[in-house]
């Protein structure tokens, strides 16, 4: 039997033979009338549209020229149901390619359909309709804008795409974010290959099959002997029997994936199945794995040139170190000064990635850089001052969490650097210039980091101190229904970064307008502190007058002692939740305020306190209204103190949530003495 793997000269032809799969589920081009004349999805009649059929096929083939190969075949059937569905007219094919090798589509065929006057008529998509673009530096996106679309409209684009990447399996998203009637996806594989699979999401399969089946790959080579004028050519044929896994799942009548409140990213939800290379076996040739083990990618990135090596490297950094850190006597102001230095010498270009493009010393030339970039030169220079330090890969936020029973490195996008000062570490990023030393950008908060060393890998959670925002009010009313005073707000943690960048950019005069968001107060007075120290809170102080609070009638005066940052709804509005509730991180509000009652007034009606604790104190909610004299003194505080709870904890979760909206909306009554 000859190796699959080695090129054989004078190759006649080959084939690839196996008996044939069940037919599509569709046909391209045979729309039903019932779907042209659709008007709503009566099982979601607010879906701006909806899949008819979603049909894919991966099946890995061979032939003499490439070797094996990944083609890739898919018809996509969509009815327009509102205005607000239109976008779904314009698809994105996404292409791998990594140096002279390419993803190319083979087959892009489109039709729109619209039923008019009871006639249909057809539109064929046109090649000025479909173009590409660059995403990055191994991503490119083919677009297609599909023609003569309205609301009514039915869309049909069937495409093939072939690869020599065969690491590169298509996962299939059986959800969207509109409903789906019918998803399907079928994978042939040989024996040679093996993927880990696995689903995840909740959306039930109606079909869950695999099969084996005999397949059998013909290879005719010819050879020639003999001499110039006497040459006698033979013919070999060579049949190798081989066995293929066959995969189909399907699901139906699939609800649109709604995203709720705090979530990393919908990737990580919606009803799919993925694939992972692992390993692949050759006739008569050793296994070569590809997943491998955490410490293979411990090792592979340690002893990479564009990863730990540049970080003991660019001995040139030494001198600049010592200038930056000149005066400066314990490891911590070290770190900091060095983390500023890039922070304010160096802007992020906005890109993730895991490994440099450019030099550490191009980077200070250019001023700029990827966060993989802006981060190893932080961690370089942290080395270069005798500072224990590590570089860290993670996936952020919007990249989705990462498996640790995965290990694959195609998992991580991003790359931030921990410092170690004895017992303690301390995480860093230099991409955000307006975040305090160790806290790291909200899109980093994403389970756990993988730390890289000589030594061996780590894993180490990443977090970030609290965020915080108090609001401290001490206000008089009046007879006429107006409270006049002093309001204060400090915030802290990422509760500030918003704030800085919007005052920073804009200036005072904006950021005061922004603050006022349309409510019809009077500011007379106002103070931003703290603005550019970003170690500290920003504060602000405003002196004003709070219009249109309070209710006045001849009798009473009502109005609620939270005047701002009062929690109106829910976030929460599903009874139930299939997946996490994931804040990124802890938080932190407190309200405090003093309210002098005007003369001739008396309370008639003022809220209880209050206290809910969820369990293990994972959140917590006090309010309290309290009268001495002629002075109410309001205190509420809202935590959330972890930032991950499950599907399990979310019906407390959001029961605390719908008693802490309805507390803050309760009223003070006072009433005219008689």
């Amino acid at each position: 039997m000859k190796s699959l793997i080695k090129i054989i000269p004078l190759l006649l032809c080959s084939f690839y033979s196996i008996a044939q799969n069940q037919k599509p589920p569709v046909k391209f081009g045979d729309v039903p009338m019932e779907q042209l004349s659709m008007k709503t999805y009566q099982a979601d009649t607010s879906a701006s549209a909806v899949i008819l059929t979603d049909y894919g096929e991966s099946i890995i083939q061979y032939d003499q020229e490439d070797g094996f190969t990944l083609q890739f075949e898919r018809l996509t059937r969509i009815k327009i149901l509102t205005k607000d569905g239109l976008d779904w007219a314009n698809f994105s094919i996404p292409l791998y390619h990594d140096g002279s090798k390419e993803e190319k589509v083979t087959v892009l065929k489109g039709i729109t359909y619209n039923l008019e006057n009871g006639k249909v008529s057809e539109t064929k998509l046109k090649n000025d309709a479909v173009f590409k673009e660059k995403q990055d530096a191994n991503i490119d996106i083919t677009k297609v804008a599909m023609p003569n679309v309205k609301v009514g409209t039915v869309i049909e684009l069937t495409y093939k795409v072939k690869s020599d990447f065969i690491f590169n399996f298509q996962d299939w998203e059986f959800q969207s974010t509109i409903p789906t009637l019918w998803s399907e996806y079928r994978a042939r594989i040989p024996e040679y290959f093996t993927y880990d699979k696995y689903m995840q999401g909740y959306v039930k399969l109606v079909v869950n099959e695999n099969s084996r089946q005999d397949g059998k790959i013909t290879i005719v080579s010819k050879e020639r002997s003999g001499y110039t004028t006497t040459v006698k050519t033979t013919f070999d044929t060579d049949e190798i029997n081989f066995q293929e896994n066959r995969f189909r799942w399907a699901a139906e009548n699939i609800p649109a994936f709604k995203p709720e409140p705090f979530i990393t990213t919908t990737r990580d939800y919606i009803s799919k199945i993925n694939f992972e290379l692992v390993s692949t076996q050759y006739p008569n040739q050793p296994i070569n794995r590809y997943m491998g083990s955490w410490e293979d990618i411990n090792k592979q990135y340690a002893e990479s040139s564009d990863f730990l090596v540049e970080v003991t490297g660019n001995g040139f950094l030494k001198r600049i170190v010592e200038d930056i850190t000149a005066g400066k006597t314990t490891p911590e102001d070290k770190i900091g000064a060095i983390t500023n230095y890039i922070k304010q010498n160096v802007v992020w270009d906005e890109t993730s990635r895991r490994l440099i493009s450019k030099s550490l010393k191009k980077v200070l030339e250019d001023k700029n850089g990827s966060s993989a970039e802006i981060n190893l030169l932080i961690a370089s220079m942290i080395e270069k001052a005798d500072i224990k330090v590590s570089p860290v890969l993670l996936s952020t936020r919007d990249h989705g969490f990462l498996r640790e029973t995965t290990p694959i490195s195609s998992q991580f996008n991003y790359v931030i650097c921990m410092a170690t000062i004895g017992d303690k570490s301390m995480l860093l990023d230099g991409t955000e210039k307006l975040l305090p030393l160790g806290v790291l950008p909200e899109r980093c908060l994403n389970g756990n980091g993988f730390v890289v060393s000589k030594e061996g890998y780590q894993w180490v959670k990443l977090q970030s101190a609290k965020s915080r925002t108090v609001v401290n009010a001490d206000l008089s009313l009046d007879v006429s229904g107006d409270l006049k005073g002093k309001l204060r707000v400090d915030r802290a943690g990422y509760a500030a970064l918003e704030s800085r960048k919007k005052y920073l950019s804009n200036g005072e005069a904006e950021y005061v307008k922004g603050f006022l968001d349309s409510k019809p107060w009077e500011i007379t007075k106002s103070e931003i502190t703290n603005a550019k120290e970003i170690n500290l809170p920003l504060k602000e102080s405003y002196e004003l007058t709070v219009n249109e609070h309070v209710v006045s009638t001849p009798d009473a005066l009502y109005f609620n002692p939270i005047v701002l940052d009062r929690m109106d709804i829910n976030p929460f509005r599903l009874e139930t939740r299939e997946y996490p509730v994931d804040y990124g991180n802890a938080f932190e509000r407190i309200y405090t305020c003093r309210i002098s009652i005007p003369e001739g007034y008396v309370v008639d009606e003022l809220p209880k306190s209050k206290i809910l604790t969820l369990p293990e104190n994972s959140a917590k909610f006090t309010y309290s209204v309290n009268q001495a004299g002629n002075i109410l003194s309001i205190v509420c505080n809202f935590q959330i103190n972890q930032s991950l709870f499950s599907q399990i904890d979310y019906p407390n979760l959001r029961e605390f949530y719908n008693q802490a909206v309805a507390k803050q909306a309760e009223q003070v009554v006072l009433k005219k003495k008689q």
